[in-house]
């Protein structure tokens, strides 16, 4: 019986050996020329169903919660500065807001710490997440600059020598500002900084107080100044009033702002003896720009100088009878209005002018205009009770609606 049952598992073991143990000659060299033989030529090879494994999965690392802007409902808004028909920042009573809406919606972003921002603001706003703000101090003769790079989302700030007057960036380091030092009697001392460091470091490059060692007067003491503009590093244009026949008051500088030369400009057919004020040149290209100035004589007009040398020369276009509020788009579109139910446009630089009917009057309130092409603008009002309304055109001015009533 033992030996039956050896038999058996011998045969059993056997014919186990070629699945289990694979081929005899398996890990042996062979001879040169060998013919592996197929193990089971005439039996079809098994078949597997497979399963499919689950996907992978690849983690992903959390992120932070985007930041945002809190909502001002109807915001008190003095100022407005839109850069395109979506994006624009503005100067409220209690804020600094921004807006990615054509206006419908403000977004506060007045830096962290200020509860209240101050009619004197002085502003910068290069685009939709670059800008420079100066605050005054009590004493008005120093301030703190806030800028911002990220939409006002943060704020860096530093102080700085100067109060307030006209503030300009070319890029995110060079800057200007024309501070104003005190005005009166029809004259005002200025001084002009330069900016380093991204706007942290100013260095005083003029000033035209006399009672200021290193003064000088080739940028004069008379006259009010209505701002400052920089073409480049070195050419910069000052403009102003004075009460002076025939007279416009342009200054150029050809080396940063260390000098002043008055520029001659022609004054138009009918008004050789007006008197002026001008307003800062705006650069469209290294050569284009224009400024608008108001004419006063027997009658008041306003014209538009236009210059393709850089500022070089300047050639006035086609004055109008109405002073008040304008806009320059760009150098083909700008406006004149004095709030009345009728405005007037330009395509064409000021050489020719429409008539537009309005939908609103608003004599005596209107503030400013703002447009960024030839059919989209804004308006900005404020009564006597210190209402203030704002108004979007998408039509070059004939209709406009209320966006703050």
């Amino acid at each position: 019986m033992k030996t039956n049952l050896l038999f058996v598992f011998s045969i059993l073991l056997l014919a186990l050996l070629p699945s289990t143990c694979g081929p005899l000659w398996q890990g042996n060299p062979l001879p040169p020329g060998t013919v592996i033989p197929s193990l089971a030529p005439n039996i079809a090879s098994p078949t597997f169903t497979a399963t499919p494994l689950p996907p992978t999965v690849t983690p992903i690392p959390p992120t932070e919660t985007p930041r945002t802007l809190p909502v001002v409902a109807q915001p008190a808004i003095t100022s407005i500065d839109m850069l395109d028909e979506m994006n624009g920042w503005a100067i409220g009573e209690a804020y600094i807001l921004r807006t990615e809406d054509g206006g419908v919606t403000w977004l506060n972003a007045t830096p962290g710490g200020l509860t209240s921002v101050s009619f004197s603001v002085t502003y910068f706003f290069m685009n939709a997440t670059t800008a420079w703000v100066v605050l005054p101090s009590a004493d008005y003769t120093t301030g703190t600059l806030y800028q911002t790079a990220d939409g006002g989302l943060t704020w860096v700030s530093s102080p700085v020598p100067f109060s307030g007057g006209s503030l300009q960036f070319l890029d995110a380091q060079s800057g200007w500002m024309l501070a104003s030092l005190g005005a009166g009697a029809g004259s005002e001392a200025v001084a002009v900084f330069k900016a380093t460091a991204v706007g942290a470091n100013w260095n005083q490059v003029y000033v035209n107080d006399l009672t200021v060692p290193g003064s000088s007067d080739s940028l004069p003491l008379s006259g009010q100044k209505s701002g400052m503009t920089f073409l480049d590093a070195t050419h910069g244009w000052v403009t102003g009033s004075v009460p002076m026949d025939s007279y416009v008051y342009l200054f150029s500088t050809q080396d940063g702002g260390q000098s002043w030369t008055h520029q001659e400009v022609s004054l138009p057919p009918g008004f050789e003896t007006a008197m002026t004020s001008a307003d800062t040149p705006r650069f469209f290209t290294s050569t284009d720009g224009i400024f608008h100035a108001g004419l006063y004589a027997a009658s008041s007009a306003s014209v538009f100088y236009r210059t393709q040398d850089g500022g070089a020369t300047w050639t006035p276009t086609f004055p109008v009878n109405m002073v008040g509020g304008y806009a320059i788009a760009n150098l083909q579109d700008v406006w004149l209005w004095d709030g009345g139910p009728a405005m007037l446009a330009s395509h064409d630089s000021g050489t020719t002018w429409n008539l537009v009917n309005t939908n609103i009057n608003v004599t005596d309130i209107l503030m400013t205009i703002d447009f960024v092409n030839a059919t989209t603008g804004w308006t900005l009002t404020g009564d006597a009770s210190s209402h203030y309304s704002l108004y979007k055109t998408i039509d070059g001015g004939a209709t406009w609606n209320a966006l703050i009533p």
